[in-house]
């Protein structure tokens, strides 16, 4: 057995990377590193007990190379009898209306096309033939955009269903292994322009670095990623712990306690903050983000920051609350009985009921008035300063302001309050208080039902 196809197997062993019965999917661009993952995983087929299909995605970047590419691949996979799907996808349009770069608006759209094509077809593992050159590229190029402990991990071996058997090769070990065995790959040549930034740090910066520094420097660079990424995996652990004891989080909000800034000498820290963003808002935290969260921690309440992606962090007086700039409520809507309506993000009605159809839910979401005491025409609005209402259960007005003061509403959500009125008067602060003028009582026949969902 060859030492480069050893040192495979024993990657694969010490990170358990495949199991046996699994069934895989192999990413295969034609060129040197997935021709190889897929030669490899072929010949060790019976010894890993697996079965083995291919995809392949025409990024029509190239022209005749990319559809040279496709057809390369398909043949290969034909010759040896692997089950092989491709597709072409538009990288050009993605990245265009998304503003991503061709590299980052390519690299999304073929983990979301291996992602499904997996499910679709039950494959266990996807299998990416990226190596230890990659990772050293990876690396340099977080390192020199500003980057954390995840960053300077490197690439994963692993990442939920996604495995990466070639990170212990480098690519020069690759490319003897292919000219030994007398295995044709494909070249991709915009690999050897400078004109991104992955192509400059390998055609330009890493060569001078093995002439003028050290020629093994993406084992140095390997090496160093794994430590830090053990280093990293238990900075993680922690983080989760002070997550859960500072941080009540839903998708789409998240409200920190700033105290959490006590254990970090006054700032709450970017890795918490990522963490934040990532889970609840499926957004990469921009270094200016981490920046304007830390800021509101020296200003007062209701003070507020936009951060990247359409999301609002606001200084409450013992948190800082993020969350997504929903599409806001503008202006004021009519609304008559029987009838629903749509305001921001959220739906509206009223309906005639019978009374043995009333049944509180405490939710909020729903209060049932007397309908003799007002008109079937409502409108819906904003609250405005010098509101007034006589709440549920007292004889004497309060103003709005106030009632949302004494219920503690934060700052960040008042503004968005909604008011229900008839005949120019506030029959309910929706979602959390009725006027006790148009309350139900044992004279009631007539009743509507208030909703919100």
């Amino acid at each position: 057995m060859k030492s480069t196809e050893q040192k495979v197997i024993n990657f694969i062993s010490a990170h358990n990377l495949i199991s046996k019965g699994d069934k895989i999917l192999i990413a295969l661009s034609g060129g040197p590193d997935s021709v190889f993952a897929l030669n490899f995983f072929l010949k060790y087929k019976k010894k890993f007990q697996i079965e083995i299909a291919a995809a392949h995605f025409n990024h029509s970047l190239r022209g005749d190379e990319s559809d040279a590419d496709e057809k390369f691949v398909k043949r290969l996979c034909s010759g040896k009898g692997i089950h092989f799907f491709s597709k072409r996808i538009d990288v050009k349009g993605f990245a265009k209306k998304n503003k991503y770069s061709v590299e980052e608006a390519a690299r999304i759209l073929r983990y979301e096309n291996l992602e499904a094509l997996a499910e679709k077809n039950v494959c266990d593992k996807i299998v990416t033939a990226h190596n230890m050159s990659d990772n050293a590229e990876t690396v340099l190029m977080n390192l020199f955009n500003g980057t954390g402990l995840s960053g300077l991990s490197g690439i994963p071996a692993a990442r939920e269903n996604i495995v990466r058997p070639l990170l212990c090769l480098g690519k020069n070990e690759i490319l003897k292994y292919l000219e030994k065995e007398k295995i044709e790959f494909r070249i991709d040549s915009s690999n050897l322009k400078d004109d991104f930034r992955r192509n400059f740090i390998r055609n330009k910066i890493i060569p001078l670095i093995k002439n003028g520094i050290n020629p093994k420097i993406d084992e140095a660079v390997f090496r160093t990623s794994e430590n830090i990424s053990r280093t990293a995996r238990i900075g993680s652990d922690l983080n989760d712990f002070l997550i859960q004891q500072f941080v009540d989080a839903a998708d789409g909000y998240a409200s920190i306690d700033i105290n959490l800034k006590n254990l970090f000498g006054g700032e709450l820290p970017g890795e918490i903050l990522k963490k934040i963003l990532e889970r609840n808002f499926n957004i990469k935290m921009q270094h200016k983000d981490y920046v304007k969260i830390n800021s509101l921690l020296k200003n007062q309440k209701g003070k507020k920051a936009e951060l990247s992606k359409k999301i609002t962090a606001v200084r409450e007086e013992d948190r800082i609350v993020i969350g997504r700039k929903e599409h806001e409520p503008a202006g004021s809507y009519d609304l008559r009985v029987g009838e629903k309506i749509n305001a921001g993000a959220k739906s509206f009605g009223i309906d005639e009921i019978v009374k043995s159809s009333v049944k509180y839910d405490h939710s909020g979401k729903t209060e049932f008035i007397d309908a003799s005491v007002v008109e079937d025409k409502f409108i819906l609005r904003r609250w405005k300063s010098g509101d007034r209402f006589k709440p549920l259960g007292m004889k004497s007005f309060k103003k709005v302001s106030d009632f949302l003061t004494d219920l503690k509403i934060p700052t960040s959500e008042r503004k968005n309050q909604l008011v229900l009125l008839n005949r120019n008067q506030i029959v309910w602060i929706v979602g959390l208080r009725i006027d006790d003028r148009v309350k139900l009582n044992s004279k009631s026949k007539k009743i509507y039902k208030l909703w919100v969902n």
